[in-house]
């Protein structure tokens, strides 16, 4: 029988939560990505009930260690295309949950 290699940070949280989690810089770089998906997966759809693969990166909440915009992506949605594509980008750094949510800002209480 032969032994699996252990998964690694990101795999585990991957697996746990359904979620991948990334923080990614707010300049062209992510423009370019949803560009590419959104061609992958030809949006705008005919119906236009779909515009986009993404959200614009100024509605993406700013992390609170200035290191970039977050983003959570159901991990079902993902292709061997989004992989490739994501493969050795700069600018695009997969984390895991805990890592997202220690620098996800807190909702604000607009009852105070």
């Amino acid at each position: 029988m032969d032994e699996q290699e252990p998964l690694t940070d990101i795999e585990q949280s991957r697996a746990d939560c359904g979620f991948r989690f990334y923080v990614v810089k707010p300049d062209e770089l992510y423009t370019q990505l949803v560009a590419s998906v959104d061609t992958d997966r030809q949006f705008p759809n005919k119906q236009k009930t779909t515009l986009t693969s993404l959200p614009p990166v100024e509605s993406l909440a700013e992390a609170t260690d200035g290191s970039g915009r977050l983003i959570a992506i159901d991990c079902w949605r993902f292709t061997a295309n989004d992989d490739a594509l994501l493969d050795g980008v700069d600018g695009v750094q997969e984390l895991t949950q805990l890592e997202f949510l220690a620098i996800k800002p807190e909702p604000l209480n607009e009852l105070e």
